[in-house]
């Protein structure tokens, strides 16, 4: 009985992870997607639309595995980006399982699922782990190295945490408005409260604010440093 009960579960998950594949097909048709062997690589980076440093890494990812990649992934990664569109982390989750397992791993799409599996699906541990593979893959990335700070955060190992944003304040370019903010803000309140540095920390909140001036929590902790009355963290 016990063995009937999940056999029908597995059947009813693969029968509804079937219909959102459908679904995501039929985006593409509307959108007028046309793969083909000459051209998937060129769709993927379009559809994606990776920025800089990202739209490299993935393209070098392809190169590198073209011929275990072909025209089958590329529509994999096609509908992992609808179900991105849609904003469905159960869906992004379910198609990385079932959609991209049969092909090598590649760093960054680990690193765009990791974000769902640990901030929407809660599943630190495992989301540490692909960020982890994503520090191996792309070791100058600062976005695995800052999460895994955060989660260390989280954890209420703070001087864990203020490491991981050490090394991701290192690696984050000068022009990153969001992410590179948001490693700073997050650096200057665990670096106050682990070290009582507040010069070290209103420095770091300068530069959050250097980068997005409209930064509303970090011009909220420059006036409670300044005063000597921060008591939180983020």
């Amino acid at each position: 009985m016990a063995k009937t009960k999940r056999k029908g579960k597995r059947q009813r998950l693969s029968s509804s992870y079937r219909r959102l594949v459908r679904r995501a097909d039929r985006v593409l048709e509307e959108n007028d997607v046309d793969l083909r062997p000459d051209n998937w690589q060129q769709v993927v980076l379009d559809w994606l639309e990776p920025a800089g440093p990202d739209q490299d890494t993935l393209a070098a990812f392809m190169a590198a595995h073209e011929t275990e990649l072909g025209l089958p992934w590329a529509r994999e990664m096609l509908r992992l980006e609808v179900f991105f569109q849609a904003d469905d982390y159960e869906q992004i989750i379910a198609h990385y399982e079932r959609g991209l397992s049969r092909y090598p791993r590649c760093g960054l799409v680990e690193l765009w699922a990791a974000d769902n599996v640990f901030r929407r699906a809660g599943d630190y541990w495992r989301a540490r782990g692909m960020y982890c593979f994503a520090m191996e893959q792309m070791p100058d990335h600062p976005k695995p190295y800052y999460e895994v700070g955060f989660m260390h955060y989280l954890l209420g190992d703070f001087p864990g945490a203020l490491d991981w944003f050490n090394q991701a304040a290192d690696r984050v370019e000068a022009d990153d408005a969001m992410l590179g903010s948001v490693i700073y803000y997050n650096r200057a309140l665990v670096r106050y409260v682990v070290e009582g540095d507040r010069k070290a920390a209103l420095a770091d909140i300068r530069e959050a604010l250097r980068r997005r001036p409209d930064y509303a929590q970090a011009k909220v902790a420059r006036q409670a440093l300044r005063r000597g009355e921060l008591r939180w963290i983020p």
